[in-house]
C-alpha cells in the first residue's frame, strides 16, 4: 500500500476550491412574438370579396386556405369550430401574406351559418382588433384589395391623393372617428365593416340629434353570430366626418350593448364603409378616407320592402316590411324565390341587385309557398 500524499512543509493553505458540478439547467425557450413580418416588402395586397356588403379575404389558417370576414370594430377573433382541427383549440396559426401571428387566441362562434344564411358566402372566421392593432389596413372597396401595412411611414406613402385624414380613437377596442348628425354636437362612432347598417344610434340619443322613431320609420333587424339587434330605421338630413358630408343616411335606432364605452354613441356600419376606400392606422391614430364620386349621395334602402337570406340552396324571404310593395303583393316569411324578372339568382347578392331597382321600377317576382308556385309584381318605390 502506497504511503499518504503529503504536501511539502513549506506549500501554503488551500483557500479556495472547485465548486462541485451540478446537473446542467434547461434554458428557457423564448416565446414566439404575437406578429412577425416574414418578407422584405412593405405592404401585402389581397383580394377582397364582397358579401353582403362585408370584405371576406383568403388567409392561411394553422397552415390551410381559410376565409375570413374583416369586421373592424370586432374585439376577438371568432373561428368555427368546424374550421379547426381541435375543438377545443384556443389558439389559432395566421398569416396574410408576409404577415404571421403564430399564436393567435380565439374564441369560438358559429360563423359559417351567419355568413352562408343572411351574408350568401361561407366564412370560417372573423377578425378585427387582432390585426388592426398590429397594422395599419387599408380596404378599398370600390377596387376589391385589402392593403396590410408593415408600418405607418409605410402606410402613409400609399395614401391615396385626395384622401381626407381624421383623428382616431380608439374607443374600448374599436376604432372611432367623431362624426355629427343634423349639424348636432360631434359624437364618437365605431367604425364597423361587420354592421349592417349606414349609421347604428342608441335610441336614447335619437332626441339630442333631432332623430325619433315618430318620424318615418320602419322596422329594423340585424342577425349577428351571438344574436340579433332589433329597433326603427329612419332617415338623417346629413351625416358629417371632417370636411365630408354624407347626405340622407340612414339611421338605425339600435339599443347599444350595456358593455359599450359611454364615450361611443354609435357605429358607421357597411352601407357607409362599404363606398369608400379608407385606411385604419392605429398605430398612428389617424383615418384616412378616399371617397370616389356618388359616395356621399343619398342611398335607397331595398325599395321593395323584402329581406332575404339563404337556407340551404334556397333563397326565402325572411321578414317583410309592412305597408310596402311586397307587403301588397302579398308576400309573405317564408316564401321560397323561384325568379326574378325571369332570372333565376343563383347567389344571395344577385337577388339582392335585382330587388334593387330604381323607384318606379316592376319587378317580378316568381316565388313558391308550400307546393305552389306564385307570381308578383311590384313597383318599387323609396320605403323611407
Amino acid at each position: 500500500m502506497p504511503p499518504p500524499i503529503v504536501p511539502p512543509r513549506d506549500a501554503p493553505a488551500v483557500r479556495s476550491t472547485t465548486p462541485p458540478l451540478g446537473a446542467a439547467k434547461a434554458s428557457a425557450t423564448p416565446a414566439p412574438p404575437d406578429s412577425a413580418w416574414l418578407g422584405p416588402t412593405t405592404a401585402i395586397a389581397v383580394p377582397m370579396m364582397i358579401h353582403g356588403e362585408r370584405p371576406f379575404v383568403q388567409v392561411l389558417m394553422d397552415g390551410r386556405s381559410a376565409t375570413l370576414i374583416v369586421d373592424t370594430a370586432a374585439l376577438d377573433t371568432v373561428v368555427d369550430e368546424h374550421a379547426l382541427d381541435d375543438v377545443s383549440d384556443t389558439t389559432i396559426s395566421l398569416q396574410i401574406g408576409d404577415a404571421r401571428m403564430p399564436k393567435l387566441r380565439i374564441v369560438h362562434g358559429d360563423v359559417r351559418s351567419y355568413a352562408q344564411r343572411y351574408l350568401g358566402a361561407p366564412a370560417d372566421g372573423i377578425i378585427g382588433r387582432d390585426l388592426l392593432a398590429r397594422y395599419p389596413v387599408a380596404l378599398d372597396f370600390p377596387d376589391r384589395i385589402m392593403t396590410v401595412f408593415r408600418d405607418s411611414r409605410s402606410a402613409a406613402a400609399a395614401q391615396a391623393p385626395g384622401a381626407v385624414d381624421l383623428p382616431l380613437r380608439v374607443i374600448g377596442g374599436q376604432p372611432a372617428v367623431a362624426g355629427s348628425l343634423d349639424g348636432q354636437q360631434s359624437r364618437w362612432f365605431a367604425l364597423a365593416t361587420g354592421a349592417g347598417p349606414q349609421i347604428q344610434l342608441d335610441p336614447s340619443l335619437a332626441r339630442t340629434t333631432g332623430l325619433s322613431a315618430a318620424q318615418h320609420s320602419i322596422p329594423y333587424e340585424e342577425a349577428g353570430i351571438f344574436g340579433s339587434a332589433s329597433g326603427t330605421l329612419v332617415r338623417a338630413r346629413t351625416l358629417a366626418l371632417g370636411k365630408l358630408t354624407f347626405s340622407q343616411p340612414l339611421v338605425a335606432l339600435v339599443t347599444i350593448a350595456r358593455s359599450a364605452p359611454p364615450d361611443l354613441s354609435g357605429v358607421l356600419g357597411a352601407m357607409t364603409l362599404s363606398r369608400l376606400n379608407l385606411l385604419i392606422d392605429e398605430l398612428a391614430s389617424t383615418v384616412s378616407l378616399f371617397v370616389p364620386p356618388g359616395a356621399t349621395s343619398a342611398r335607397l334602402y331595398d325599395p321593395s320592402g323584402i329581406a332575404i337570406e339563404t337556407r340551404g340552396d334556397s333563397i326565402v324571404v325572411r321578414s317583410i316590411v309592412p305597408g310596402t310593395p311586397a307587403d301588397v303583393a302579398h308576400l309573405r316569411a317564408g316564401d321560397e324565390i323561384v325568379s326574378i324578372n325571369g332570372l333565376v339568382p343563383a347567389t344571395l347578392d344577385f337577388a339582392r341587385q335585382l330587388l334593387d331597382g330604381s323607384p318606379g321600377q316592376k319587378v317580378t317576382i316568381v316565388y313558391r309557398r308550400w307546393r305552389f308556385t306564385h307570381t308578383a309584381v311590384i313597383p318599387l318605390h323609396v320605403i323611407i
